[in-house]
């Protein structure tokens, strides 16, 4: 387990700030510019200012987004409008959410996490990134020198040790902030007791953690730190670039969501809808279904079936079942096995790529984590076809974090995310 140490988190004040609900926002990645301006909207000192910043079109080197994050981070410090608290502390998160038709109770904490800049690594990622969102990351936090938003971590703790610390705690104190926001309810206690804290610390251990989401924001955080190594800053400047903050969740907990992301594609390189299902029905039962809805319960019922929906327009659904693993398994070249056998895998190697051609690039392959709005989009033309898939599963993204291999994008989706704004660490 990489170090884990309390921050004097800097956090919003309350007696300037009476509503928490309009000034937080989500990661700054599933911000459409809709949501962007609707967050500017709802109040000046909301947190998009920061973690996403408008641009202009007199967007210079001296004035630009980062910079104006950066000058309206001083002046809200300034102002009083954030506050740093008073000793340093673990913050215990709940997030309460409906899924499925059951409240659920997501249990962790949020933690300054060591970065751990050798080679070797106990911090275990299992997607890869991109350049532009690591520059652009990169860019905001040299300029405010601040971890804006936590990353999301998984940590094993199979005597439930920190959680017997952290129950504790919150049965006998109110949590210091308490809001709903898009429909989750997000609960946070200060822990500041030391004693507390080192137990916490001694029950996680030497064990793994698994970057849920966040892939992006963990290596610009260590970018930074980094840089800044042989910078003429002071040591303790120097010293808390180490760590960044993580939202800490036990990989076991229940109450781990994970929506899949269905895919629909531009173009399918003429293909008829007779000729797809010509292709596939050698390696996948095909069932033709009724209603999206009939085709969302069915492809449930056989999510350790490697199974798809697919959907090409009219009344019709289908439901593909793959008829023996060993099709897609000799398909797909070196590559692990239980790569090999993530339904996003197959989907995208097998499917996409060797029974129909179809292009996977980024601007033919587009995600949404709605079907209803997956398959609308094909009904009235915009795609030419939708595959619904069902969630990867939790105990996959640890074995393939564990290979040290990387899975195809948007492989996973952790749902909710952590809400930014809660708790910030400056450097």
């Amino acid at each position: 387990m990489p170090k884990i140490r309390p921050f004097r988190a800097l956090r919003y004040n309350r007696t300037l700030v009476k509503d928490i609900s309009k000034v937080v926002a989500p990661p700054y990645d599933i911000i459409p510019p809709k949501l962007q301006e609707e967050l500017y909207r709802k109040h000046p000192n909301n947190i998009i200012r920061l973690i996403l910043g408008k641009t202009k079109k007199t967007d210079s080197v001296k004035d630009n987004r980062y910079n104006r994050a950066a000058k309206l981070l001083d002046e809200w410090i300034e102002k009083g409008i954030l506050l740093y608290d008073k000793r340093p502390a673990i913050y215990i998160y709940i997030q309460r959410y409906k899924y499925d038709g059951k409240t659920i109770d997501r249990f962790g904490f949020i933690s300054r996490m060591g970065l751990d800049l050798g080679r070797k690594t106990k911090i275990l990622p299992h997607e890869n990134t991109l350049l532009a969102p690591k520059l652009d990351r990169l860019s905001l936090t040299r300029a405010t020198k601040c971890n804006l938003s936590p990353i999301f971590v998984l940590y094993e703790d199979k005597g439930r040790k920190v959680a017997s610390v952290l129950r504790s705690f919150i049965s006998n104190n109110k949590p210091a902030i308490d809001v709903d926001f898009q429909g989750v309810n997000n609960k946070v206690w200060v822990l500041d007791d030391p004693k507390s804290i080192k137990r916490v610390e001694k029950a996680l251990g030497k064990s793994d953690v698994f970057i849920a989401d966040g892939h992006h924001r963990y290596e610009v955080a260590r970018m930074y730190a980094r840089e800044v190594k042989n910078k003429d800053i002071s040591a303790s400047e120097k010293a808390s670039s180490k760590y960044t903050i993580a939202y800490f969740v036990e990989s076991e907990e229940k109450a781990l969501t994970i929506l899949p992301a269905h895919r629909v594609a531009k173009d399918i390189g003429g293909l008829s809808k007779a000729e797809v299902i010509l292709r596939l029905e050698k390696f996948f039962t095909i069932k033709k279904m009724a209603t999206l809805s009939r085709t969302m319960s069915g492809l449930g019922a056989l999510s350790f079936g490697h199974a798809f929906g697919m959907y090409m327009g009219g009344k019709d659904f289908y439901i593909l079942r793959l008829k023996d693993i060993r099709y897609s398994d000799d398909a797909i070249k070196d590559k692990p096995k239980d790569w090999k056998r993530l339904d996003v895998s197959i989907l995208h190697h097998f499917i996409f790529q060797n029974l129909l051609g179809i292009s996977d690039s980024d601007d033919n392959i587009d995600f949404f984590k709605s079907p209803e709005e997956a398959h609308q989009l094909v009904r009235r033309g915009k795609y030419k076809i939708a595959f619904f898939l069902n969630p990867t599963k939790a105990w996959q993204v640890r074995r393939i974090a564990q290979k040290a291999e990387r899975m195809p994008r948007k492989a996973t989706y952790f749902y909710p995310k952590p809400v930014s704004g809660l708790v910030i660490n400056k450097h």
